[in-house]
């Protein structure tokens, strides 16, 4: 819908979007989805909150959130997929005191909100000065307490 409006002469967003730099970020079954879709050509960066799927033509990088506490969406199960993912950058981030909503009522302040602008920041618009919380072994969320974090080695650059 949204990329025929950027083609669309009356749309407010005609000709406003880059529909070459698409990314896409799901809670829950929304995370379910964005795995489920992850193959699809257009994706340029993926992130999923508190749920997945097995995954099929990943092409993109991908990070994988989950909550310590969520009792909805168990990590062991976030965790394997992100295991999965060898051929692209991937992040898993374990917010150890989180359940399964805390994403929505943290916002800015909270590690999920935080981290999926910076990811989408590096990987949709090469902002470098993000690169700093996920890559190397001295990156940003690496030393931050209140999560448990784990890189692919594409991300150890």
């Amino acid at each position: 819908w949204i990329i025929k409006q950027n083609e669309d002469a009356s749309s407010p967003y005609y000709h406003r979007l880059d529909t070459s730099k698409i990314g896409q970020l799901g809670h829950s079954f929304g995370g379910m989805s964005t795995c489920m879709s992850a193959s699809d050509p257009r994706y340029k960066a993926l992130a999923t909150i508190c749920g997945t799927r097995e995954l099929s033509g990943v092409h993109t990088p991908m990070m994988f959130f989950c909550g310590g506490k969520d009792n909805t969406v168990k990590c062991d199960g976030v965790r394997n997929t992100f295991l999965s993912v060898k051929n692209q950058p991937a992040f898993f981030i374990n917010e150890l005191n989180a359940d399964h909503g805390s994403w929505v009522y943290q916002g800015a302040k909270g590690v999920s909100l935080s981290a999926a602008a910076a990811w989408f920041r590096v990987f949709l618009m090469n902002d470098t000065a993000n690169r700093k919380f996920f890559f190397g072994s001295n990156c940003t969320f690496c030393s931050d307490s209140r999560v448990k974090v784990e890189q692919n080695s594409l991300m150890a650059q």
